[in-house]
């Protein structure tokens, strides 16, 4: 029965490329989020089927510079916690939709002549929609792809390719070791 399981946890991380957003939605290119981005991410089945996934991504930051000493820097980072529910649980290969919240913070950093450094933040809460694959490699790796959008008032598309540890693999092996 795919409910008769014990919870297997996960963690890992990997890249990130996300289409970007324009910090306070003023259109112009100085203004465009960051696109590479890399992330930290953990995953707890609760079952075969239904497993919790938090993730933590930082980008790349989009620099913005001209010759008479403008600089404008956009930096951005988010937070998220999704679900993902595994259509087909498979040893070695599972498809998953997933859905959950995501956290945005971003911020602005300019410098231009004759003015002092100017700063201003945002942040913008917002939902996740996409789906993903997990193919494992060994028993202690897996190696996952998913695509999601995030609806916000930030909203963009994310594509995220990464390799999960599994740390109750580690735990057994290391509980056998000992004994």
């Amino acid at each position: 029965m795919p409910f008769m399981k014990a919870q297997v946890m996960k963690a890992g991380g990997g890249l990130a490329y996300g289409s970007g957003f324009y910090f306070n939605n003023y259109e112009h290119s100085d203004y465009r989020s960051g696109h590479i981005a890399a992330f930290l991410t953990g995953s707890y089945e609760i079952n075969d089927m239904i497993h919790i996934s938090p993730s933590f991504t930082v980008f790349l930051p989009n620099v913005t510079k001209s010759s008479d000493d403008y600089k404008m820097v956009i930096s951005s980072a988010m937070f998220d916690i999704n679900g993902h529910y595994v259509f087909n649980y498979y040893d070695n290969y599972e498809f998953y939709g997933l859905a959950g919240l995501n956290i945005l913070m971003a911020w602005e950093k300019t410098k231009a002549p004759g003015i002092d450094v100017f700063r201003e933040n945002d942040n913008a809460l917002g939902l996740n929609i996409g789906a993903g694959t997990l193919m494992k490699i060994t028993d202690q790796f897996d190696f996952f792809v998913e695509a999601k959008y995030i609806i916000s008032k930030y909203d963009q598309f994310m594509f995220n390719a990464g390799v999960l540890f599994n740390i109750d693999w580690l735990i057994s092996n290391e509980a056998s070791a000992s004994d």
